[in-house]
């Protein structure tokens, strides 16, 4: 499985989205607008770590399921923010604990947003988004004039739409270095690699892989990656500059691949 990922890696292009349903061939003309990297990141580990009791790790996951997987990822945070528990600093929300979310599908609109606003999220979150009719705005951005024409050419399809309507009505143009605010816990936002069936996750470690630059891409992209209704929408791609920056495989990649089927 390991291998997979390494081979799919120097592949000229990744297309993702939460579902096997859709042919590969499908993924191979849409547009890719993730920008290289000179020089791979450091690990991803320790994000804003100080902020956080060290006594303590706080792992969450969201599933998906539509609006209403996200308006029961943020029941959840919600109810971790009115959670105290005592550490070494003293009476603190065990939200404010929580390191690492990660999500998939509806649950990524809510990890990615607390992810750039924190609590704004009670303040926002609702009528942003959850109170919203974002299906049928979807379906008017589709069959609007204005994107009849870019949805003929093959490299804009109706995975672009829905992530140009998150980028300009949920998430502000906001960008993953957007995610690095001050007490912020790691958001790993999950979709599927078309080209190997296998989990891809918009973090360092994987971008490291095809050198691109995971800060500079876009929030809404990697949500709808996560999120896409397979043949409802098209796959958000990606394209590999692995080879470019100096990435080099860990020792624990390495011998993963020894012991991979065929091997």
């Amino acid at each position: 499985m390991l291998m997979h990922l390494v081979k799919a890696s120097r592949a000229a292009y990744l297309c993702l989205v939460p579902s096997l349903v859709l042919a590969i061939a499908a993924c191979a003309n849409f547009s890719a607008i993730d920008k290289p990297i000179s020089k791979v990141t450091p690990e991803f580990s320790k994000q804003m770590a100080s902020e956080r009791s060290p006594e303590m790790i706080v792992l969450v996951g969201f599933s998906g399921g539509g609006t209403r997987a996200a308006a029961l990822a943020c029941g959840v945070l919600k109810t971790l923010a009115d959670t105290e528990v005592t550490t070494e600093k003293g009476r603190r929300s065990l939200l404010h604990e929580v390191d690492v979310i990660s999500s998939v599908s509806g649950g990524s609109f809510t990890s990615a947003y607390y992810g750039l606003r924190g609590d704004k999220i009670f303040e926002e979150f609702e009528e942003r988004f959850l109170r919203k009719n974002v299906e049928g705005a979807l379906i008017w951005q589709v069959l609007s004039p204005v994107n009849w024409i870019p949805q003929m050419s093959s490299i804009y399809g109706r995975g672009d739409v829905a992530a140009e309507y998150y980028d300009k009505h949920i998430f502000d143009g906001a960008t993953f270095a957007d995610l690095k605010r001050p007490g912020a816990p790691a958001v790993v936002i999950n979709a599927t690699d078309l080209a190997t069936g296998m989990r891809f996750s918009f973090t360092p470690p994987f971008f490291d892989l095809i050198c691109a630059d995971l800060d500079q891409y876009p929030l809404s992209r990697a949500v709808t990656a996560s999120s896409a209704v397979p043949v409802l929408f098209t796959p958000i791609t990606l394209k590999s500059y692995a080879g470019t920056c100096g990435f080099k495989p860990p020792a624990w990649l390495a011998e993963a691949e020894k012991g991979a089927p065929g091997r």
